[in-house]
């Protein structure tokens, strides 16, 4: 009998300790079996003055990471973010993500999209001009986007005509026009400024010059000339007008206001 105790004593302790030994590597092997989690969909888009981005990625962390790096490098638009952390990882780098970005807004890029599936990349765009175009394509080759049209902006615009056309709507529909001595607009100023905004779209290599009007009754006459004409600047740029291609000037003019409509007007110039 104290043979078999013996045996049992030997035996048993030494069973456990394998057994553990065993567990410890099977967990170790299922641990190290855990492949990475896959790429996911990332669809980047540029739309006027704003940045789409939609899409997975793996966590809170990553998401946060893509969306700042793309607001620090495009200051100049609006970043919305619609991604989703599910586990799926980007399908390519934050800054390589970035730099599509960037290189779409540098390009004048209004209607840019870039689908990022895996190996499946591709890209659609029309830039300001064939120089900018070039510049978009070699940044899509770099990212491996490899299945891209990128075309150009017609570049016969008549801009006389265009001004043309913007003139004869803003006088036959009241002008860009203000309440005497003040920023309050007269008149359906915004809806008009809308609708000229949106004509401005087909021109996106052309400069606007804003000039604000006023007259000496306001205490400060050029700053509310420049007041009114930012007015009109802000409003273009939320129909999507770039705002590196706006400029505001002010000049002063003989009063009173009251009597003289184009002393309280914001004038429109296209070249």
């Amino acid at each position: 009998m104290w043979r078999v105790w013996l045996v049992g004593a030997l035996l048993v302790p030494a069973l456990l300790a394998a057994s553990g030994v065993f567990a410890r590597a099977r967990l170790a092997g299922d641990t190290a079996a855990v492949p990475p989690p896959p790429p996911g969909r990332l669809t980047l888009a540029v739309r006027s003055a704003e940045v789409v981005l939609v899409g997975d990625v793996a966590d809170e962390t990553e998401r946060r990471s893509l969306v700042d790096a793309v607001r620090s490098k495009t200051t100049s638009h609006r970043v919305t973010d619609l991604l989703t952390p599910n586990g799926d990882r980007l399908p390519v780098s934050v800054n390589t993500a970035a730099d599509l970005v960037t290189a779409a807004v540098d390009a004048g890029a209004a209607d840019f999209t870039a689908v990022l599936a895996g190996t499946a990349r591709t890209a659609r765009a029309t830039a300001a001009d064939e120089t900018r175009a070039t510049a978009l394509r070699r940044a899509l080759d770099r990212a491996d986007v490899r299945d891209h049209v990128v075309g150009a902006a017609a570049s016969d615009l008549d801009l006389v005509a265009l001004q043309r056309s913007v003139t004869a709507m803003v006088q036959n529909n009241g002008g860009f026009r203000f309440e005497p001595v003040s920023t309050t607009w007269q008149g359906h100023g915004p809806v008009l400024i809308d609708r000229v905004g949106r004509l401005l779209l087909v021109a996106p290599k052309a400069t606007i010059t804003l000039t604000g009007h006023a007259t000496p009754e306001h205490p400060d006459p050029r700053g509310l000339a420049h007041q009114r004409a930012g007015l009109v600047r802000d409003l273009f740029v939320a129909q999507g007008v770039r705002p590196d291609r706006i400029r505001t000037t002010a000049t002063i003019d003989a009063g009173p206001e009251s009597s003289n409509q184009a002393a309280r007007q914001v004038d429109v110039l296209i070249s």
